[in-house]
Parts: C-alpha cells; structure tokens; sequence
C-alpha cells in the first residue's frame, strides 16, 4: 500500500527498493498491478499531513503572492501542479 500511495501522489515519489531477496522485490512489484482509490489516497494524505508553518504558511497569503510575484502569480506556469 506504501508503494502505491507515493507513486499516485500528485507530486509523485519514484521509491528506491532495499530488497534482499527476489521474493522480496516481486512482492514490492506486485503494487505494479493495482491503484489505490481516490478516497484511500484523499485518507492516506490527511493521516500524514503536516502543518508547514512560517514560511510557508506566510508566502502561501494571496496578499503575500500578489506582492512576490508582482500580480503575475496567477498566470505563471508552475510545473509543480
């Protein structure tokens, strides 16, 4: 299930696998062959959020943004969408 959910994240995790055996790795494939719903990812990433806090809660202000980025911030392409 941990596999799954960092490869369907929006921002998606590539995991590295520590495997021993080859036993170990298939079963670490067999995520491979199947997806989590979107209300087990939507319950797996509120169970792990975290508040970020100053910084990020500052510059995350529309206000804030609108002064960073000059009222342009909307019309930016952000390739972390």
């Amino acid at each position: 299930m941990a596999l799954n959910w960092l490869r369907q994240r929006q921002t998606p995790v590539i995991p590295i696998i520590g495997a021993r055996r080859a036993a170990q790795v298939q079963d670490n494939l067999k995520c491979l062959d199947w997806q989590l719903t979107d209300e087990q990812l939507a319950k797996l990433d509120d169970a792990t959020k975290i508040e970020l806090g100053f910084p990020h809660d500052f510059l995350a202000n529309d206000f804030v943004r609108q002064m960073v980025f000059g009222g342009t911030h909307a019309v930016i392409d952000n390739h972390r969408r």
